[in-house]
């Protein structure tokens, strides 16, 4: 085969790469992975048919040095193609995208070895694309990655506050603290005996204390936070 109808052919694939990556911005980490292993796979198509004209050359530097050389760097981004498409977390594929990106210059200073001018010309130019191609990858996964470190943030559910003080023989305004940990979230207004008081929390367990209109505390318990619509009732305060 002649290696100038694999260098066009390759060339094509190679532009999809470095302009088909969608920015992280743009992508919820599932599409990024998905991009970002789609691109890897690319690559290594690419390598690997650069491998397999080389390996049939008649210029013994590109079929002896060169030939094996691309063949292994297809098969280590094929690798990390996959790898890129499971869980394994982004900063160790981008670390491992990093070490494959020097051996995908080294394979360009490999293309000297060919003796014939034209083929080495080739040679050298189309690795040139597969380590510009796989810099563009290495780059989307180093911002996916850094997206995957910002902690999720927690979870908030609307509940609400009851004062149901009125279904009790003697009904009571007060007021609701919720706290946490030991430190105050959340501290209501007078809320009068059959009224209730809209609140959002983060999916967590409090603390509720029930005062009266001085302060006074009449009642307390856990409200566990954890779902959407939850609810916590005063209760008989001011009961004998």
């Amino acid at each position: 085969m002649n290696i100038q109808q694999v260098v066009s052919r390759s060339i094509a694939v190679i532009a999809i790469v470095v302009v088909g990556i969608p920015a992280a911005a743009q992508a919820d980490a599932k599409s990024d992975r998905a991009a970002i292993a789609e691109s890897l796979t690319k690559l290594s198509t690419s390598a690997a048919a650069l491998g397999q004209t080389a390996k049939s050359s008649d210029d013994r530097g590109a079929r002896k040095k060169f030939a094996p050389a691309a063949t292994e760097l297809s098969d280590d981004l094929a690798s990390l193609a996959r790898r890129a498409g499971k869980d394994v977390p982004l900063k160790t594929i981008g670390k491992e995208a990093t070490a494959i990106e020097k051996d995908a210059n080294a394979l360009v200073e490999l293309a000297d070895e060919a003796e014939d001018k034209a083929e080495r010309r080739s040679l050298r130019s189309q690795a040139v694309l597969i380590g510009q191609g796989l810099t563009t990858v290495r780059k989307s996964i180093d911002t996916a990655a850094t997206k995957d470190d910002k902690p999720a943030e927690a979870a908030k559910f609307t509940g609400r506050l009851f004062n149901n003080s009125g279904d009790c023989s003697w009904a009571e305004n007060v007021r609701f603290v919720i706290s946490a940990n030991g430190t105050q979230v959340f501290q209501s207004g007078l809320v009068f005996p059959g009224k209730d008081l809209q609140v959002v929390l983060y999916k967590s367990s409090y603390l509720v204390q029930v005062t009266d209109t001085v302060g006074k505390l009449l009642a307390q318990g856990t409200l566990n936070a954890d779902r959407e619509g939850w609810s916590y009732k005063s209760g008989c305060v001011n009961q004998d």
